[in-house]
């Protein structure tokens, strides 16, 4: 029968509105299609029946028309292939310690299996297009048992090192970590009384939460990026709240706190907690104070570089943590008294020379800030201090005095007024000034 002229021809029995379907000598059913770029491409597997081809390339149509279509070729890349490309682009825009911290998680918990035995999960051998809710899910449950095992391996166990390597270490004495102790720091030792500073650990109901965390925090950036690469159409790394921790509220320290702590520490370190509580620097900041950044007539300390430490190198000095941490802080009189007698007996001559040393002359790290607080925050009963506290401290004394919200944020170096208003806490004392300032305003207004 003749067809009209114009009329639509009739369409092949293995051609569909998108994409075709033929049949293989095998029986089976091959399903083709035109992806977006223009790239003729074959579905993965043959089919038993055309209808299950059909419907596996309705749904390729679908992603399609939702924007939620990308090359299946490209998703082929494994999870610690993608890791090596990702921690490499993402470099030049991170902190060295950043750098360190995102390679030492990738490494230990995203680059081979996690748990033990059947319930282990290795994620980094996975293509990208393979891994799923449910397999990230299994992921984070043996990431989390593993963090929880290793905190309470630590638990309840002294640190096994001698006490005098610990005590020569707190007071900047040069020490090995390993190996023979030498006479010379055995009999300064004794003469100090053979203080024990080795650190204890408790044990926390969280224990290993914050790791946990940390590990889930990655996993999700580097699938976040994945998406935006066009190599994943949705993010598999959607557990809820996994990344989120609850710390215990932080308490700071007060005057009196302050002044005792500074009292038990070594002398070399007495007026670096006056410093720290007083202006809310960063411990990193503290220490890679010099000459050059004391204004003494003035009363001020400019804040333009932080210590920072990398596992495996030498201590550097760096930018501060952001933009808004390039600053200027005023010191209280008494902290800039304590600060110019310091420099007299501990600050060697020079401009570029270090504020806070250890008694060798050498940078304060965090490990050597560490053991001078251990034993004195034993003392003044208050177990729970770490070198951070005193910056919150700063920042709470600050605001009891009365700083705004913008003069807060300015003097502690944050960039937003959210990550400041984390440091500002009432106080009774505090609250005592505000009720005697109303009992006299009630006074003069009712007695004008």
């Amino acid at each position: 029968m003749a067809t009209k002229t114009g009329s639509k021809r009739r369409q092949s029995p293995n051609r569909r509105e998108f994409g075709a379907v033929e049949p293989l000598p095998s029986g089976r059913w091959r399903a083709r299609y035109t992806g977006p770029d223009a790239r003729q491409r074959s579905a993965p597997t043959t089919f038993a029946t055309r209808g299950d081809a059909d419907r596996w390339l309705t749904v390729v149509r679908a992603d399609m028309l939702r924007g939620q279509w990308s090359a299946p070729e490209l998703a082929d890349v494994t999870l610690g292939e993608y890791i090596t490309a990702w921690l490499r682009g993402r470099a030049p825009s991170l902190r060295p310690r950043t750098q360190d911290l995102y390679a030492r998680g990738a490494q230990r918990w995203l680059s081979g299996p996690v748990g033990i035995g059947r319930n282990a999960v290795d994620l980094s051998a996975l293509p990208l297009r393979v891994i799923s809710p449910p397999i990230v899910r299994d992921w984070f449950a043996a990431v989390t048992d593993a963090a929880r095992a290793s905190a309470l391996a630590r638990t309840g166990r002294i640190d096994r090192t001698h006490p005098a390597r610990a005590w020569a270490t707190s007071h900047g004495i040069p020490c090995a970590a390993t190996g023979r102790l030498s006479p010379t720091v055995l009999t300064a030792w004794h003469k100090a009384g053979s203080p024990d500073m080795r650190s204890r650990t408790t044990a926390r109901p969280d224990a290993g939460r914050t790791a946990a965390a940390q590990a889930y925090r990655l996993l999700h950036a580097i699938t976040t990026q994945a998406v935006d690469d066009g190599l994943l159409t949705v993010n598999p790394v959607r557990i809820e709240r996994a990344g989120h921790v609850s710390h215990a509220e932080r308490m700071p320290l007060t005057p009196v706190e302050v002044e005792a702590l500074a009292a038990a520490v070594p002398a070399h370190y007495r007026t670096a907690v006056l410093v720290a509580a007083w202006s809310g620097l960063r411990p990193g900041e503290v220490f890679a104070l010099t000459r050059r950044d004391l204004d003494p007539v003035r009363g001020l300390i400019t804040v333009r570089r932080t210590l920072t430490e990398v596992p495996g190198y030498p201590v550097t000095f760096g930018p501060p943590k952001t933009a808004a941490g390039r600053r200027v802080v005023a010191l209280p009189a008494f902290v800039l008294d304590s600060l110019t007698e310091h420099m007299h007996g501990h600050t060697p001559k020079g401009p570029d020379a270090l504020l806070f040393t250890t008694l060798t002359g050498r940078p304060v790290t965090s490990q050597a800030r560490r053991h001078a607080i251990t034993a004195a925050r034993t003392v003044i009963g208050r177990p729970d201090i770490t070198w951070h506290h005193l910056r919150h401290t700063g920042a709470t004394l600050a605001a009891q005095a009365g700083a705004t919200q913008a003069e807060l944020q300015r003097r502690i170096g944050h960039s937003s007024p959210r990550a400041a208003a984390l440091y500002q806490h009432a106080s009774i004392e505090r609250d005592h000034s505000i009720a005697a300032a109303l009992d006299t305003l009630n006074h003069a207004l009712t007695n004008a």
